[in-house]
């Protein structure tokens, strides 16, 4: 007898399945070179955060200006994770996030077969005052580069560049959220060299997103591997 296919409802669809990304948030005031940065690691859509993620499955990377390494603090901070390190010079300094939710196989039309899921978020904190421009690639898989990063205004523009294992990814779509547009962001195309600009129109916090799919990197194990990459800049006025 042939055996009925389960079918999963849209409720029994993962969060990371549905859309939902991690992103960091800090309170970008007064933070000076040897006290702790604090930051949150947030998880929801488009910057409406939901609950926290997985700590076991977070991997931080905290390094400054002149490529210097510092260890970093996961906990938890209620409906967020905490992200903590200490910077010992001023300057910009940069804190990335891997959140590696691993292979899910589910039962559900247009889902069907294994996929793994793989997720990056990034920002970057200025210790005391920082002086230089600021460019900087931390290695993820897929990641969003701000070019000659320095504090914003509104009606600057940002000029971000995405990469893909190391190489500029064309014709990638950018999305950009702040608090306000966040069920219709801006969205923006790469060009053939991986670079997008956004007109930084209102103040407050902004997020860019960018999605990315592979079939070839199956390893046997998967048959496509899900990727996001989020850049959030906290302040601008």
């Amino acid at each position: 007898m042939e055996q009925k296919r389960q079918i999963c409802s849209d409720e029994e669809i993962p969060d990371i399945v549905r859309g939902h990304e991690v992103w960091i948030e800090y309170d970008r005031h007064n933070i000076s070179h040897g006290a702790d940065v604090e930051c949150k690691l947030c998880f929801g859509h488009n910057m409406k955060s939901e609950r926290a993620v997985e700590i076991e499955k977070v991997r931080p990377t905290v390094c400054d200006a002149r490529g210097k390494e510092y260890d970093a603090y996961v906990g938890l901070g209620g409906d967020h994770l905490l992200v903590r390190f200490t910077p010992e010079r001023e300057g910009y300094h940069t804190l990335g996030v891997g959140y590696n939710s691993g292979i899910l196989n589910l039962p559900h039309p247009g889902l069907e077969g294994p996929k793994y899921y793989q997720q990056y978020t990034k920002t970057i904190v200025p210790v005391g005052r920082p002086r230089e421009d600021y460019d900087i690639v931390i290695g993820h898989e897929l990641e969003i580069v701000p070019l000659d990063y320095r504090q914003y205004h509104v009606g600057d523009d940002i000029l971000l560049k995405v990469l893909y294992a190391g190489h500029a990814l064309a014709g990638a779509t950018v999305y950009a959220i702040y608090v306000g547009n966040e069920d219709d962001p801006i969205e923006v195309q790469t060009d053939h060299h991986g670079r997008a600009a956004v007109e930084l129109k209102n103040d407050g916090k902004w997020m860019f997103k960018v999605m990315h799919r592979d079939s070839e990197k199956s390893a046997d194990l998967y048959d496509e591997k899900v990727m996001t990459a989020t850049f959030t800049v906290m302040e601008m006025w």
